[in-house]
């Protein structure tokens, strides 16, 4: 009767252990990530605007030395106007004519 005891305690034990290592390792709610994510965009090729005469040294929305370094531009009313930073532009285009009264 001892014996069978133990031998059955053995075999709960040896399917316990063997179902403890088949279960779903599933993340909780809160750690399981959206399906629908973006990956950061690629990298959009360098232009070389080095070469291109500007009419103003300075970024005129923050007042950043061009010469730094010219991430876009915008032609506007036959000059060509330099920004450090996309953000900068996007800032003079939507009223250029209050930056230039500013200069």
């Amino acid at each position: 009767m001892f014996k069978k005891i133990v031998y059955t305690g053995i075999a709960a034990l040896a399917i316990l252990s063997c179902t403890s290592n088949t279960q779903k390792t599933e993340k909780p709610a809160d750690e399981v990530m959206p399906q629908h994510q973006h990956s950061p965009a690629p990298a959009a090729p360098q232009k070389d605007l080095s070469t291109i005469v500007l009419d103003h040294k300075k970024d005129l929305v923050c007042g950043m030395p061009v010469s730094a370094g010219v991430e876009d531009t915008v032609h506007y009313k036959g000059k060509i106007y330099g920004f450090c930073a996309k953000e900068c532009k996007d800032e003079f285009v939507k009223a250029p004519g209050s930056f230039l009264a500013a200069k």
